[in-house]
């Protein structure tokens, strides 16, 4: 069972939802986590495909039985990692994609132990403020609320093993693609292959 997990975060705007799309459809090695949610269901969103949406209660009822891998308030919203879903994808021999913001990363780093994460970022602070009024979907006080917690995301970097600066969708996919390359390439996921050629190497025989 492959133990590779993919770990996203960016602030509100720098492109994080249209980026993991764009993996998904460029590579079937990667299946998405399928967060749950208290969060309203939004126009073209499906239940179980976009997220898991349940009530608070739900939700409670769920933190009390352990069911989460990780879990956090975000805007007011719950939002959370079961631990059945990461099962079932690495199970099907695929590599998870978790959306999560900074808190969560930091749980599922704690949590999953050698989870690769990524931080997509805006090429500027401009570019950000534009892309967030021209989704149209939130008030300006909203807005204002969003950069507030960006600049505080910008500033924990450091917690991710990768930085992407997404200008270009295509340029930024490719690198997420490089980086799943390069860390499939990592000693501990190559070593079992050599183990196993070693143990069939039992003599100096050709053959």
């Amino acid at each position: 069972m492959n133990d590779l997990s993919l770990v996203i975060s960016a602030p509100s705007g720098a492109g994080k939802t249209t980026l993991i799309a764009e993996l998904l459809a460029a590579d079937e090695r990667l299946e998405f986590s399928v967060s749950t949610t208290t969060r309203p269901k939004r126009e073209g969103e499906a239940q179980g495909a976009s997220y898991n949406f349940v009530g608070l209660e739900e939700f409670q009822k769920m933190i009390r039985e352990n069911a989460f891998l990780e879990w956090a308030e975000v805007h007011g919203n719950y939002y959370g990692t079961t631990k059945k879903e990461i099962d079932r994808i690495q199970r099907a021999g695929r590599i998870p994609i978790f959306d999560v913001d900074v808190q969560g990363a930091r749980s599922l780093k704690r949590r999953l132990g050698k989870a690769t994460s990524i931080f997509i970022v805006p090429p500027s602070r401009g570019i950000l403020v534009s892309r967030l009024r021209n989704r149209k979907t939130d008030s300006e006080s909203q807005i204002r609320i969003r950069l507030k917690k960006a600049r505080w995301e910008l500033t924990q970097f450091q917690l991710y093993d990768y930085i992407i600066i997404n200008d270009d969708i295509d340029v930024a996919v490719d690198q997420v693609k490089s980086i799943v390359t390069a860390e499939l390439c990592r000693q501990h996921r190559a070593s079992r292959v050599i183990s196993d050629m070693l143990e069939d190497w039992s003599d100096n025989s050709i053959g």
